[in-house]
């Protein structure tokens, strides 16, 4: 045990009582929900798509532009749902419950005492976020539920060092890494993992190889768990679609030439705008491939892609969060070109090959790029990050209104069936509003002074544990528990304070929703271990 104080005689979930306070607590939740039903959006490339994909599981689909423009794990868990005859509204709540008791079952593991985990649980399971968010056919609320149990995984492996942890949280990483595109984030989560596990046994053992070998055995059959269904999934994609990667998005033809774009250097920076008309205008002048999408670019397609950055920005550009679909999209329009997976690709790869020589040979301005995530020209936009991390950070304090939205008025009869038929929805029409209705407008208006109050109150926390710090031990279980939560929950924050700054301002709301029941969770073991630190310092005395 890599934790030998937390060796006591109580199981997870010792104690009758506690078991039915959180049953009592899913029950709530059930009965909150009861009215709430899936809405049907008509957007084709996110909530429209991944129903359309869910019903021929992925990887039956025909092959087009957006045959799997994203990951598979959230159309898959539709069509898992769907085929067990469950509605996905309630699907979606029983997963995410089953998320959040994952990290109870850590928090327990760690010594967290009964009350302080039901009210973890009762935060995060009871958060507003969720009567909107699941809502939708979104991919989101699938990350929510999936990142505590990847969460749970890892406590539970580091205070055990089991290999059994390990192998089960290595696939929740792995349906982590192929529910949303920020991967990179998981790699953090592990580094920081294994940074406190080492810290934990060298506490113990005063030598860092025998910290490094007792977790190569725990460490290694979750990462070998983890690659292999990375591997895996890539591989029935290449089978598939042709593309070794978990969407095209991310593969490696279509990468190069949005590479090759951010490579071109323009007379000037523009905020929120990775490739300007300007960039594309030499562009077209030095590959005659990339020149087959100026008649799209420039014509009425191309104009209708840049309407958001006009409506915000008053110019007439093609903003960053949407050139990477407008550029699939213009290939798409443009003859023969996605007739076939191989075409595609050689589409990509000539005009990325094209511009690459004609930077290398100095025959248009150029510039250095690090990623293809980063646009070049993000530096110059650092100094908005304090503005950005506020506006970030204050989505945590949201006030959810109860609302009840109706279909897309464009919806048409066979979208409107396919949300029927994939989604089960229907049956909370059944349900007249009333006092779960009421209590989920009363939960959605006042949660936001919760937060504020555990957010003071974990200030002081933090500032008793900071003025005790000396005394504080990394191998104290809950110590580390809230390092792996502080960390997951600034990693994310971190991220989209970035995009925010350099990417696009605003609409961030559902991404930070995964991170947003975590973090009062995270108060709540806070406060009550600055409490068991200030009690214990009067007992020394």
């Amino acid at each position: 045990m890599t934790f030998p104080a937390i060796a006591r005689p109580y199981g997870t979930f010792r104690g009758g009582g506690f078991a039915i306070g959180l049953c009592l607590i899913v029950a709530l939740k059930l009965w909150l929900v009861q009215t709430e039903e899936i809405y049907g959006s008509a957007t084709e490339f996110d909530a429209l798509w991944y129903l359309n994909a869910a019903k021929h599981w992925y990887w039956g689909s025909e092959y087009s532009w957006t045959a799997f423009a994203r990951p598979p794990a959230y159309p898959l868990f539709v069509a898992f749902v769907h085929l067990l005859g469950l509605p996905l509204r309630i699907g979606i709540e029983f997963m995410q419950m089953g998320g959040y008791l994952s990290l109870v079952a850590g928090l327990r593991k760690a010594g967290a005492p009964r009350a302080v985990c039901l009210l973890s649980y009762a935060v995060m399971v009871l958060h507003p976020g969720s009567f909107q968010q699941n809502n939708y056919t979104m991919a989101d609320s699938l990350y929510t539920a999936i990142l505590p149990l990847a969460l749970g995984g890892l406590i539970l492996t580091l205070l055990s060092a089991r290999i059994m942890h390990a192998i089960w949280t290595g696939i929740a990483l792995a349906l982590l890494w192929n529910t949303r595109e920020e991967s990179l984030l998981i790699p953090m989560m592990f580094v920081v993992f294994f940074g406190v596990a080492l810290l934990c046994r060298r506490s113990q053992t005063n030598s860092w190889r025998s910290a490094m070998l007792s977790w190569l055995k725990p460490a290694g059959a979750m990462l070998g768990i983890l690659t292999f269904l990375v591997l895996a999934v890539d591989a029935a994609n290449y089978h598939a679609f042709r593309s070794f990667s978990k969407s095209e998005l991310t593969a490696s033809s279509f990468k190069a030439v949005y590479r090759a774009l951010l490579r071109i250097k323009p007379s000037r920076d523009q905020r929120f705008v990775s490739v300007s008309t300007e960039a594309l205008d030499m562009a077209y002048k030095v590959s005659p491939t990339f020149a087959k999408l100026r008649p799209q670019f420039e014509g009425e397609l191309g104009h209708n892609w840049q309407v958001p950055a006009f409506t915000t920005l008053g110019v007439h550009e093609i903003g960053t969060p949407w050139f990477l679909w407008a550029l699939r999209g213009m290939t798409a329009n443009t003859q023969n070109l996605y007739q076939t997976p191989t075409s595609a690709k050689r589409f990509y790869r000539n005009a990325a090959r094209e511009i690459n020589r004609a930077c290398d040979q100095g025959r248009i301005p150029s510039r250095y790029v690090l990623s293809s995530f980063v646009d070049p020209g993000a530096i110059k936009n650092i100094g908005y990050l304090p503005e950005s991390f506020s506006r970030i950070a204050g989505l945590f304090l949201l006030r959810y209104e109860n609302t009840r939205a109706h279909d897309d008025a464009i919806l048409t009869e066979s979208q409107r069936a396919l949300y029927d038929e994939m989604t089960g929805r229907g049956a909370a029409r059944n349900h007249p509003e009333g006092w779960s209705t009421t209590t989920e407008t009363f939960i959605g208006s006042y949660h936001r002074f919760l937060v504020v109050g555990l957010s003071l109150a974990g200030v002081v926390a933090a500032s008793i544990l900071a003025w005790r710090f000396r005394r504080l031990q990394i191998n104290d279980p809950l110590n580390a528990v809230l390092i792996l939560l502080a960390a997951t929950i600034l990693l994310r924050v971190t991220l989209f304070t970035f995009l925010d700054a350099t990417w696009w301002i605003g609409g961030y709301e559902r991404y930070l929703f995964p991170v947003a029941p975590l973090y009062s969770c995270f108060l709540i073991l806070l406060i009550y271990q600055a409490s068991a630190t200030w009690r214990r310092r009067g007992e020394a005395r």
